[in-house]
């Protein structure tokens, strides 16, 4: 059984704030640790940020947001209304050479998985639970 989340926000960046307590509310009743939820609250927070800055267009502006789990995994997604953007796909070290960038360092050391789609203006955060991971090691000892 998967357990989900959506909600769709306006571009204020009060709502970036709200956002990120949303979504670590629900990895929290997910059963995430207070570690855990705070990883994923940074790493949240830099994707909302930059929903938020880089996600205005003639169109339309604000962010949407989206999680899932599955009992195992959580997904988090957000996605703008903005140009998009070239992720950094080599930011394995800090990238303090730069003016921009220490956000997607930061999801990318905080989560399993980070990924990027419709010219990034889709981020995609996965992160699974540290429980879940011992349990079933603890399984594989006794079995």
């Amino acid at each position: 059984m998967s357990t989900s989340y959506r909600a769709t926000f306006t571009s204020d960046p009060r709502n970036a704030s709200l956002a990120r307590r949303s979504i670590a509310s629900f990895a929290s009743v997910c059963g995430f640790s207070e570690d855990e939820v705070a990883d994923i609250r940074l790493a949240a927070g830099e994707a909302l940020g930059n929903a938020v800055e880089h996600g205005k267009s003639a169109r339309s502006s604000g962010f949407s947001v989206r999680c899932t789990f599955d009992g195992e995994q959580l997904i988090v997604e957000v996605r703008d209304n903005g140009a998009g953007f070239s992720p950094f796909e080599d930011a394995v070290v800090p990238p303090f050479d730069r003016e921009r960038g220490l956000g997607i360092y930061l999801m990318r050391h905080l989560m399993d998985d980070v990924s990027y789609s419709h010219n990034g203006t889709l981020v995609r955060l996965a992160r699974k639970r540290q429980a879940a991971d011992l349990e079933q090691n603890v399984r594989a000892i006794f079995d």
